[in-house]
């Protein structure tokens, strides 16, 4: 009996965990769409700039483009965490733009 409360325990608690898991992969997913949306729209603007204004939205745009690199990161990890171990589409779905030089 006692085992079997163990068991139950453990296995609402991997539900659970679950759950937050994969809560936590949509909200990286989001904040990563949003991030790659940003970077799209600052790209554009960037192409119509010149001078010293290009290179402070250039360097703003680095910034952004690191974000975005590190929540492409974050969402390899939990996926991971996830059990999911094959990330090479998730470059097809969430496509970083490239650097832009000032």
């Amino acid at each position: 009996m006692a085992f079997q409360r163990a068991a139950d325990s453990h296995d609402s608690l991997e539900r659970e965990l679950n759950q937050e898991r994969a809560a936590a992969l949509l909200r990286i997913s989001g904040t990563l769409d949003s991030l790659i949306a940003q970077l799209q729209a600052a790209r554009e603007r960037i192409m119509r700039l010149r001078g010293a204004e290009r290179e402070r939205h250039v360097e703003s745009y680095r910034e952004l483009r690191r974000q975005a690199m590190r929540y492409r990161w974050y969402l390899e990890v939990q996926r991971e965490a996830l059990g999911l171990r094959h990330h090479h589409r998730l470059d097809e779905f969430y496509e970083i733009p490239a650097p832009v030089e000032p």
